[in-house]
């Protein structure tokens, strides 16, 4: 009887076959984990800026309260001050302290004066920082670090700030703004027969406040300083006898 024998081959392991194996294993696992807390951040974010557009959907385009009653201070306007103030008490960087605050009542005085908060960057530091805030507000909608929170948002959007400025290329929507102001001022001409509407003017304090501003933008044209008046917009006024320089003491509607 014949016996054979049996060769048996050695069992070589690879080991850095098996290291890097584990390796891409670990920076699959690594990646899975990453995705999905940048998922689950992603949420948060949406939740809380849908959170936030939804409380602030009660004003209207330029800024007022529909809940309020005429003339009288809405709810949103005690809210928005008090979310700054709650701002204007965080640290920030290097130091400084409510800066972020200090930049958005300035936009709110803006709004007060103009009817809307579409300030363009060749206006100076603030229609800067208005740029700035729509690229930061782009990052926190793309789960990027940024220096935008819910909470600003919510001042923001409060104040009725509009997130996409691609329409405004080259004013253009300050001029829409504008004559959609022109407008409200013939209605107002025909109901009381004139333009003078009060500074304080309780039906449409904005409407009161954009009157006052032409009248001091047409003392700046005057004296040749920076206007955003124009002939145009002056013909426009006059045509429907618009007084630059109402008497003192005039009754008021």
């Amino acid at each position: 009887r014949s016996t054979r024998r049996r060769h048996v081959l050695p069992n070589y392991i690879d080991n850095d076959s098996d290291s890097d194996s584990d390796d891409w294993r670990m920076k699959q696992v690594n990646r899975t984990r990453k995705l999905q807390t940048q998922a689950g951040k992603r949420k948060r974010i949406d939740r809380d800026l849908a959170k936030s557009e939804r409380e602030a959907s009660d004003t209207d385009d330029d800024g007022t309260d529909n809940k309020a009653p005429k003339g009288g201070n809405g709810g949103s306007a005690e809210e928005l001050e008090e979310l700054l103030d709650k701002e204007e008490k965080k640290k920030v960087h290097r130091g400084q302290t409510g800066m972020w605050a200090k930049q958005a009542r300035e936009l709110m005085k803006y709004r007060d004066e103009h009817g809307h908060c579409n300030v363009l960057q060749r206006d100076g530091s603030l229609g800067w920082w208005v740029d700035r805030q729509r690229q930061s507000y782009k990052k926190l909608n793309a789960g990027i670090k940024s220096q935008m929170t819910p909470e600003r948002v919510k001042i923001l959007t409060l104040m009725g700030f509009e997130w996409d400025a691609s329409h405004m290329v080259g004013g253009k929507k300050n001029d829409e703004v504008w004559m959609e102001q022109l407008e409200k001022l013939k209605h107002y001409k025909e109901e009381h027969g004139d333009c003078l509407v009060p500074r304080k003017y309780a039906s449409n304090p904005q409407l009161g406040k954009w009157v006052s501003y032409q009248r001091t933008q047409y003392r700046n044209m005057q004296l040749g300083k920076h206007t955003s008046l124009n002939e145009e917009r002056v013909q426009q006024l006059e045509a429907i006898y618009f007084v630059w320089q109402p008497k003192r003491g005039r009754p008021r509607h």
